[in-house]
């Protein structure tokens, strides 16, 4: 006996069918998608978080993550104002409102300023200290900043905006270093530390 669909009278015979519905009727009955609400930097384009803190997603996925459509395979289409995902009726399309809020990240907010976390201090042969400067200050400006480099007669000073990124430049050379830890003064009752990072080539 033939199955008909109560909203547009199709038949089995001529639509594939989930439930009750016809599949097109089924996927017309999704809920509509909620707006969400991203923020971007100005400056780097970065997302970033209500802290002002960089995001390691892009657009894209952040949108994603804000609607929870994580692991459906789903892809934002910023032309449309489209998000395509799979659902139990198959992969469908539907629009959703993106607010786009301009602000400045903690990177950028800094990178204006001589404001720093750490310094390394490349000590040993010119030529050698000369090199690492110019590799090490583009790694450490690919996630954050350098608000100065001084050059010294016995080595550089590179003064770097995040401690993190300091270290994590230095390890991905594998270069051995010397850590000492300065008091800065203190900030809503925290304590704040300078750290000096020694290397000899």
């Amino acid at each position: 006996m033939a199955r008909f669909c109560p909203m547009c009278g199709k038949t089995d015979a001529d639509a594939e069918f989930y439930g009750e519905l016809c599949l097109s009727c089924a996927k017309g009955r999704l809920s509509p998608l909620d707006p969400v609400r991203i923020t971007t930097c100005q400056k780097c384009g970065a997302v970033i978080g209500k802290s002002r803190e960089r995001k390691d997603a892009g657009f894209d996925e952040e949108v994603i993550r804000l609607l929870k459509l994580k692991g459906k395979n789903a892809a934002f289409d910023a032309k449309k104002g489209e998000v395509e995902y799979e659902t139990p009726y198959g992969k469908v399309r539907q629009p959703v409102l993106v607010l786009a809020d301009k602000g400045v990240c903690t990177v950028c907010g800094r990178a204006g300023t001589q404001y720093f976390e750490a310094i390394i201090q490349l000590r040993g042969r010119e030529s050698q200290v000369a090199k690492m400067t110019h590799i090490l200050v583009h790694n450490i400006e690919e996630k954050s900043f350098v608000p100065k480099v001084e050059e010294l007669r016995e080595g550089n000073d590179i003064y770097c905006g995040s401690r993190n990124e300091a270290i994590a430049a230095l390890n991905m050379h594998k270069l051995g270093f010397v850590r000492t830890e300065k008091l800065a003064g203190e900030r809503n009752g925290k304590r704040l530390y300078r750290t000096t990072l020694l290397v000899r080539f």
